[in-house]
């Protein structure tokens, strides 16, 4: 079933018939500040000796979020793109009656999340607007603050591909998963690591940020704003199936020499990925969102898989990508989006590139790549110009085959149950709440599926 808008008594009725595909949070095409003297330059890799824990959704990313947000002692220091989870929400609150400082740059785009970071500035969090295109302030520096990253106690840093929506952090509070009670949701990554040079890293990106807002003039989390298409309620089907393999997180130890390099949008990801895939001798696997082959610095990122191909007759591509919206123009779209990787590079539907399997996952919203299953970056950058050349994103590129393995195995199991051809029609996306029995439907977030 494709995803289903909500709308409430009063809406326009031109929404009533809208693709979910063209719909905004808020517009993402305003005129950008220059960012360049403000780039973060040589970054470097990082060596790390601390545990490292790599972890899923819908499996395992709430186990180990509450479980480290729990164990906080001074600081919880965030930046994200969507946050609408309230029960993560109570983790931060339960956090500060302890004590501890919350920091929080949101991208607000929509009341609800206005509230939330309107609460959690109520009793006593540093709540900050992010400087993107959702700003109010002369502080548009990015298309979208997008990425999702957390530090913890200038010790640990947390970073990953979902957001804290219900779908990108299901309420599994099992690490794990039970499979008798589990909340579905998006299949997502993200990886925990212990190091006190690596906080102080992400510390001073989120600060950077933060002043780039303080000084267009946004001291505090906004004002409230209108009723905006974020408001709207959007709901769909629960899969029927859990996912065939449930992923408990990992925890390991780093071997002597692991050095770990941050990636980010705009600094270094076009720097860094493009080699890093040309580089690849037996495999290389990704989960993507969405790949818009079409757009310039996607071409280079797919010439780089083609660099490999050259080089290694017998590699092994293989993607998986997310469902696909906006009705028959967005099979059509897509349609013809294959056609030019296939006509370009080779890469073929079945054989080299699958969608997820929405019978047992919300959506793919993950952006992971695993290189020869030893190296494996964990990130939030989709495939699209804005988000590996406008937006704020952050990675993570690990040169560490036990964690290129976990992400390795868990790529593996989606494919197997992946769908292998397109849908020949797409179904209504709109439909009256009251049509849908409400243990059948889960919430999901608009931010966890616009293009960015």
């Amino acid at each position: 079933m494709s995803p289903r808008l909500v709308l409430p008594a009063g809406t326009p009725e031109a929404l009533h018939d809208a693709d979910l595909g063209e719909l905004e949070l808020v517009g993402r095409g305003c005129r950008l500040r220059d960012y360049s003297p403000r780039r973060i330059r040589n970054i470097k890799p990082f060596p790390v000796k601390g545990e490292v824990i790599a972890y899923a959704s819908p499996d395992s990313t709430y186990a180990v979020t509450k479980r480290l947000m729990d164990a906080a002692k001074k600081s919880i220091r965030i930046g994200i793109y969507d946050f609408t989870a309230d029960y993560v929400k109570e983790l931060l609150l339960g956090a500060m009656q302890r004590g501890v400082k919350v920091t929080l740059m949101l991208d607000i785009d929509n009341k609800a999340e206005q509230a939330l970071a309107d609460e959690l500035a109520k009793f006593g969090a540093e709540a900050v607007p992010a400087p993107s295109c959702a700003s109010q302030h002369n502080s548009k520096y990015f298309r979208s603050s997008h990425e999702k990253f957390v530090v913890i106690d200038d010790e640990w840093v947390l970073v990953q591909s979902g957001n804290y929506s219900k779908a990108s952090i299901p309420f599994n509070e099992k690490d794990g998963g039970d499979p008798a009670n589990f909340r579905k949701g998006n299949r997502d990554t993200g990886v925990a690591i212990r190091s006190k040079e690596l906080a102080a890293f992400f510390t001073k990106v989120l600060r950077k940020d933060i002043n780039l807002e303080l000084g267009g003039g946004g001291a505090e989390a906004l004002a409230a704003r209108p009723r905006s298409l974020g408001d709207v309620a959007l709901v769909e089907a629960v899969p029927r199936l859990i996912p065939s393999k449930l992923f408990p997180s990992k925890r390991l130890k780093p071997g002597a020499g692991l050095k770990v390099t941050p990636i980010l949008t705009p600094d270094n990801y076009m720097d860094e990925i493009p080699p890093f895939l040309a580089s690849a001798k037996k495999s290389i696997l990704i989960e993507q969102q969405y790949i818009h082959s079409f757009d310039e610095a996607i071409d280079a990122l797919l010439s780089a898989i083609g660099v490999a191909m050259g080089k290694n007759p017998g590699l092994d591509v293989r993607i998986i990508l997310g469902k696909i919206f906006d009705g028959d123009k967005g099979i059509e779209k897509e349609s013809r989006n294959l056609a030019n990787i296939r006509r370009k590079f080779g890469l073929k539907l079945g054989a080299n590139i699958r969608y997820i399997n929405t019978k047992r996952f919300a959506h793919c919203h993950n952006k992971l790549i695993v290189v020869d299953r030893k190296t494996a970056l964990v990130s939030s950058q989709n495939w699209s110009n804005a988000a590996v050349l406008e937006n704020r994103e952050a990675g993570l590129l690990m040169p560490f085959p036990k964690i290129a393995r976990y992400y390795a195995d868990i790529f593996e199991s989606d494919w197997e149950t992946a769908v292998r051809t397109l849908p020949k029609k797409a179904g209504p996306q709109t439909v009256a709440l009251e049509s849908l029995a409400a243990e059948n439907v889960m919430e999901v977030s608009l931010g966890d599926y616009v293009r960015l």
